[in-house]
């Protein structure tokens, strides 16, 4: 039986972990926390910091894997990309490569050498700079770390003050000494995962994307039914452009994007990595196709099976979150909710404390509905459908 390492080991995880099971490889997962549900489904766990890439090559040496499967984190995906140029395993973008892709501002930059629509930027070391960029780019102006994903550190910002303070609170959660400036573009928010294979998109899945009370943070997702087929043609040619460009392996391509005035698809944080929270479920139940199996098959150098032709169902993938903190009591689950429900997956415990509600999860779960217009309006009154029963923090 082959083993295989897979740099993570959360619920994101599961579907890897999961569909490398179904082809018969022994799984090794890794990370600082032994309480992911990633860990207690793989086939053995080892404790490591999947960021540290030196830690994650000698590991791979140590358990004498035959491959590596990144797991649903940048740092995850660089250090894999890091360990199988080390150990000239296939399957995922040579280092320098990936650092392009995991980093806003070079990825800004490759998107430019590609002639490809992108936000106009600035790269900031000073407040100086800061202010440098609200001038020239103009306001309201984003302000983000170069290397982070899920909302940490970013703002939108509508004066200079704003956004100077922005760039010292996005240095502090960074682990760079620069951060990025970068115009605003108002519209709809999307993300799409394909896979690549000879730099050619041979599948793909188009979502909606729902931010509840921190604006900042993804919870939940659903079929983008409203996205035009020119959009989506577009952008997978936009990403085919970049790949060739790039000279990016096959597997896995995600984006955030959003339209602009024009309806032209915008790409805004890329990663070659799975999303979090089983988006790549959400895929399968949007297409049809198993993009779990088609990640695994890809990154590990295996020949990919025919994939069928996608079909588009009306699903959401939401995170079941609340507007305060406390104990977690219990969940209550309109009655509509359960009634489409296809799918969950629920980890908090009970009496378990929440600190941070702004980035708090209880879980996850899956609906389906008949029609584009049920299911937006499910989509839109979710947090209001399901809810967490909260007890006073002691």
């Amino acid at each position: 039986m082959k083993r295989i390492l897979i740099t993570g080991g959360s619920h994101a995880e599961l579907p890897l972990i999961q569909a490398a099971q179904r082809l018969g490889l022994y799984t090794i997962t890794t990370g600082n926390n032994p309480e992911g549900l990633g860990h207690q489904a793989a086939d053995r766990y080892v404790p490591a910091d999947f960021s540290d890439q030196a830690r994650i090559l000698q590991l791979a040496r140590d358990e004498q894997v035959d491959g590596i499967i990144s797991g649903c984190n940048d740092f995850a995906y660089l250090s894999a990309a890091y360990a199988c140029a080390q150990l000239g395993f296939p399957g995922h973008d040579a280092p320098e490569t990936a650092a392009v892709i995991h980093s806003k501002d070079k990825f800004r930059a490759a998107m430019r050498q590609c002639g490809l629509r992108t936000p106009r930027t600035a790269v900031c070391t000073s407040e100086a700079d800061v202010r440098r960029a609200c001038a020239e780019i103009g306001l309201p102006i984003v302000i983000k770390p170069v290397d982070l994903t899920g909302g940490k550190g970013v703002m939108i910002c509508k004066d200079a003050e704003s956004a100077c303070q922005q760039y010292r609170a996005a240095l502090a959660w960074s682990r760079q000494t620069r951060v990025l400036a970068e115009e605003f573009i108002s519209g709809g928010s999307y993300g799409a995962s394909v896979i690549l294979k000879e730099h050619r998109v041979i599948a793909a899945v188009f979502g909606n994307e729902l931010y509840y009370l921190n604006p900042y943070l993804v919870s939940g997702a659903c079929t983008a039914a409203d996205l035009s087929a020119a959009a989506r043609e577009r952008l997978c040619r936009d990403i085919e452009t970049l790949s060739q460009s790039l000279g990016l392996c096959g597997g896995l391509f995600h984006t955030q994007f959003v339209l602009d005035a024009d309806g032209v698809p915008v790409m805004i944080d890329p990663c070659r990595r799975a999303p979090g929270d089983l988006y790549i479920r959400f895929a399968q139940y949007v297409t049809g196709i198993d993009f779990a199996d088609l990640i695994v098959r890809s990154e590990l150098g295996m020949p990919l099976p025919e994939i069928p032709q996608a079909e588009e169902r009306f699903i959401a993938r939401m995170c079941i979150m609340t507007d305060g903190n406390g104990r977690f009591g219990s969940i209550r689950m309109d009655s509509d909710v359960k009634e489409h429900l296809i799918d969950s997956l629920i980890w908090a415990k009970p009496d378990e404390p929440i600190r941070d509600y702004l980035k708090y999860k209880a879980g996850i779960v899956f609906l389906e509905y008949p029609d584009a217009a049920s299911l937006y309006a499910a989509y839109r009154d979710f947090h209001s459908l399901v809810q967490i029963d909260r007890k006073e923090l002691d």
